[in-house]
């Protein structure tokens, strides 16, 4: 048998711990359960019987806030295809389809304002200045290069970068 310093059971699961995670189940399952009572019986399909040929519709008034927002947008979508009041014309159709066009939740169709570049990162970072090129110091590097590199491009025995630029700025200055 192991012999521990400590009690394990006293380390294990609260019972107090439980009935609180339990009690908060059951709560949660109560409130969707309430919640599913509140939401309104569409129809599946347009009453025949109906002689004005109107489809039944959600009465929005009675639906909250959120059960509203909770539609899919496929209810939605088909509540208008499905609907035969619902008429767009090609004005409808080209603010339908605009990015720039929003609806206000007063449904007011309102255009939105080009967004600000005041943030943007080309004017956050500070721009680089065009320097003037040198071609003295190109041909010194083309010079110091072809002195440092083999054929294959890779640098000669006891060459790098740095010594290519150090013997560069050499030539550039018997140059001058």
């Amino acid at each position: 048998m192991v012999e521990r310093s400590f009690d394990p059971s006293e380390f294990g699961p609260d019972p107090a711990d439980r009935r609180r995670e339990a009690q908060r189940t059951q709560q949660r399952e109560q409130m969707i359960d309430d919640a599913r009572r509140e939401l309104p019986v569409r129809p599946r399909t347009q009453d025949r019987s109906d002689p004005s040929g109107q489809r039944q519709s959600l009465d929005r008034a009675g639906m909250s806030r959120f059960q509203q927002v909770s539609r899919s947008s496929v209810d939605r979508l088909a509540e208008v295809v499905n609907d035969p009041s619902v008429v767009v014309d090609a004005k409808m159709m080209k603010t339908i389809n605009d990015p720039n066009m929003v609806m206000l939740s007063t449904g007011e169709v309102a255009r939105l304002e080009p967004r600000s570049r005041q943030f943007a990162r080309e004017n956050l970072l500070p721009r680089k200045t065009k320097r003037k090129k040198n071609p003295k110091l190109a041909k010194a590097m083309k010079e110091a290069n072809a002195r440092g590199r083999k054929k294959n491009g890779g640098f000669k025995k006891g060459y790098d970068q740095a010594r290519i630029a150090r013997l560069a700025q050499k030539i550039l200055k018997r140059m001058k």
